[in-house]
């Protein structure tokens, strides 16, 4: 009678520990590993940041590392050649820069996400852009939803 009830045991013992090792970092995007402490782009794209600043440095990087091809134009001779090239799916520049911007990526189906210094300068750029941001949102993941919707709405 023990050998029945002794193997029994066995094999739940067995079958509840194999779902141990079912759990795990195997998450998986198409091709490419993601981690958990990193947004993501659903949707990646092709991304020109026009900035001087460190913190266009950081938000390309951080952009970069979500999935999206990025450049990072330092200063207007680098932009105009960069947005000469075409690819870009967004430009990513302050609102201020937007003089600049029109007049370089017209007619290349680019679409340029202004970023506004205060909510002044937002209220300003909303009469002509669909999507602003506010710079003092220096988290990535609203950068992220105004690119995808941009993408998203080119599909």
């Amino acid at each position: 009678m023990k050998p029945p009830i002794t193997v029994i045991i066995a094999l739940v013992t067995l079958f509840l520990t194999l779902e141990v090792f079912a759990c795990g970092d195997s998450l998986y995007r198409v091709g490419k590993g993601v981690s958990y402490r990193v947004y993501t782009a659903p949707l990646p794209g092709s991304v020109l940041v026009y900035s001087q600043s460190e913190g266009g440095k950081q938000l390309a990087e951080a952009l970069a590392q979500s999935g999206h091809g990025v450049y990072l134009a330092k200063n207007e001779t680098e932009f105009r050649q960069e947005i000469g090239k075409g690819g870009y799916d967004v430009v990513i520049a302050a609102y201020s820069d937007h003089a600049l911007v029109e007049a370089n990526q017209e007619g290349s189906g680019t679409e340029f996400i202004p970023v506004a210094v205060n909510e002044e300068e937002r209220q300003a750029a909303k009469h002509a852009y669909d999507r602003v941001l506010l710079a003092n949102q220096a988290e990535v993941k609203h950068y992220l939803k105004a690119i995808h919707k941009s993408l998203k709405s080119k599909t």
